[in-house]
């Protein structure tokens, strides 16, 4: 169907300027190359250059709304935060146990669109809650490019911690970037 269109494209614009025997001239080769009919070939002719306006589809209305995302909220701290995938995995056998026991209150409507939630969904919908939960900053040492040079590297036969002074220093921050 591309090749259709690129040939129709091609001769479209001579078939434009040309004249009345120029017209016949390309309208035969488009029905030879193409295989359409000389009408069908004239039309295809003639909106090939006409420009289309293409508008945005509309969005969808959300099929997920604020009750359920909140249930969802709640169902993933339940889990341990886990990903999308690994969490959809859970919640047919997590929702109607957490319903029956009482800590999940929910109507049927939404336990049924909860069931059915894609993997995909739940990382999208818990992306801004996964990301308050990354920790940033937690290493306090800074490369140094100064003594990189002068510091010798050992290789694994030059390795003796065996004698006694010697001594291996950690420069990790190791308080949970809360120094």
């Amino acid at each position: 169907m591309s090749e259709r269109k690129a040939v129709t494209k091609k001769f479209a614009l001579d078939y434009r300027r040309g004249d009345r025997v120029r017209k016949g001239q390309i309208l035969d080769q488009v029905c030879e190359l193409n295989g359409w009919h000389r009408s069908h070939a004239r039309k295809a002719l003639t909106q090939a250059l006409v420009l289309k306006v293409v508008r945005p589809r509309p969005p969808r209305p959300p099929l997920y709304g604020e009750a359920v995302i909140k249930a969802l909220r709640f169902l993933w701290a339940v889990q341990g935060t886990p990903c999308g995938r690994l969490l959809a995995a859970a919640l047919p056998d997590l929702v109607p146990r957490l319903r029956r026991l009482g800590e999940l209150n929910v109507d049927d409507e939404t336990a049924t669109l909860l069931l059915q939630i894609a993997p995909a969904t739940i990382d999208r919908r818990l992306s801004a809650d996964w990301a308050k939960l990354t920790l940033r900053g937690r290493s306090h040492t800074k490369p140094g490019t100064l003594l990189k040079d002068s510091i010798p590297m050992r290789t694994w036969a030059e390795w003796d911690d065996a004698v006694p002074g010697f001594v291996e220093i950690d420069l990790v921050g190791h308080e949970g970037g809360n120094s």
